[in-house]
């Protein structure tokens, strides 16, 4: 007889407790994971299946803040057409019935489609189960709330990831509209209460990103933390490129279209590496000290802080993202990645096998492979990075980093 979802997470949780299983648990699917991915990079032909391991659809790119950061309004809207979403009957043609097939939703800001509820029904409908979803959480009400808790009570949600930038009023700055904290906290604390209800098995961390304005107060992310009742902290190294690596990849890509590059493209991040050394340790071990979980993306260790972020020095690493993950738009077309947003397929007239084992695809996957990684994929959430020039890349999926996104 199969466990229950409740009593699955009840034995997950405690396992977390213990490190040597923890430990262990990790051993075990790092050799899992090498297993899955030697046959792409032993074959180098590009091949990856015939479906992905999961999908993350991004359920709208409308937001109701204007956060100073933010690449989606300008960088991933390329399609121009922010409300041309897929309509649920679209969307339930869309998608293949899969049983056990992941979904992760992210945007813009997912609760911004008033239908957004209907859409995790139909992938709850065709077997999915939804790894994660992203959120700013200013709007989570208290209907919307219940719903989530009763979603995770089936087994169909499992994670949910809220983005926080630091205490009240720097929160308030980063994300550019004022009172943004407190209407995060109130979602929040709603979303737990429906929870604890149900005792519903749902995960909540929140997510935050280095970046100037914020370096200085990152350990204070544990108080904010322990504050929302929240035992988990994702954080995302800030992601960028120089004109220079866009111009390369580009060049390796064989678009001549720089504007499918959508990643934060810099001379200069504003950055002092000793000082992202110091001030990630120390939110590290402010973490362990409060018994605080803690992951970050990509997996930058203390030996590689400064050529992170020195402008234009080549990191070794790999990504194996595309060999696993389809990221599809609002609007069912599929793209290449995150942040290389050349189109591979579009589900309205594909299925999504037709648009995984597609020439497109293959050939990019292909051209991945042969150079290692594409220069603007160097700085991004999805590689894996050498720990050091004579290690190999760590793997990018661990429990808690496979749900860092950027809300």
């Amino acid at each position: 007889m199969p466990f229950s979802p409740r009593l699955r997470e009840a034995v997950a949780r405690r396992a977390r407790g213990v490190p040597l299983l923890t430990s262990l648990l990790a051993r075990v699917r790092r050799q899992r994971y090498e297993r899955r991915i030697e046959q792409f990079l032993t074959a180098k032909d590009g091949k990856a299946g015939r479906l992905p391991s999961g999908v993350v659809y991004e359920a709208t790119m409308r937001c109701n803040l204007h956060c100073e950061f933010c690449y989606v309004g300008t960088l991933l809207n390329i399609e121009g057409e922010w409300r041309q979403e897929l309509p649920i009957d679209v969307l339930r043609r869309a998608f293949p019935d899969q049983d056990g097939l992941q979904v992760s939703l992210t945007g813009g800001e997912i609760f911004m489609r008033k239908d957004i509820l209907d859409v995790m029904d139909v992938f709850r409908e065709k077997g999915y189960v939804c790894g994660y979803l992203t959120t700013n959480g200013t709007i989570i009400t208290e209907e919307r709330a219940s719903a989530l808790a009763e979603l995770a009570s089936q087994g169909f949600l499992k994670h949910i990831s809220v983005s926080i930038d630091g205490p009240g009023e720097m929160h308030d700055r980063a994300r550019g509209v004022k009172g943004t904290f407190e209407r995060t906290s109130a979602g929040l604390r709603r979303l737990q209460q429906a929870a604890n209800a149900r005792h519903a098995p749902l995960r909540v961390s929140v997510n935050t990103t280095v970046a100037h304005e914020t370096l200085d107060a990152l350990t204070q992310m544990v108080d904010v933390a322990a504050e929302l009742g929240v035992d988990a902290i994702g954080l995302n190294h800030l992601m960028f490129s120089t004109p220079e690596e866009v111009e390369e990849t580009v060049r390796l890509i064989g678009t001549g279209d720089a504007s499918i590059i959508s990643t934060y493209v810099t001379t200069d991040p504003g950055l002092e590496p000793e000082r992202v050394r110091r001030q990630v340790n120390a939110l590290m071990a402010r973490c362990r000290e409060r018994g605080i979980r803690f992951d970050m993306r990509p997996k930058v260790k203390p030996a590689i802080v400064e050529p992170y972020y020195t402008p234009g020095t080549k990191l070794e690493g790999r990504c194996l993202y595309p060999f696993l993950y389809a990221r599809v738009s609002f609007s069912g077309k599929a793209y290449f990645c995150p942040f290389i947003r050349v189109e591979v397929g579009d589900l309205t007239q594909q299925s999504l096998e037709e648009v995984w084992t597609g020439q497109p695809y293959v050939d990019l996957r292909r051209r991945l492979v042969e150079n290692g990684i594409f220069p603007v994929c160097r700085r991004c959430c999805k590689v894996e990075l050498s720990p050091s020039p004579a290690d190999p890349a760590a793997p990018a999926e661990e429990p808690l980093a496979a749900a860092i996104e950027t809300a």
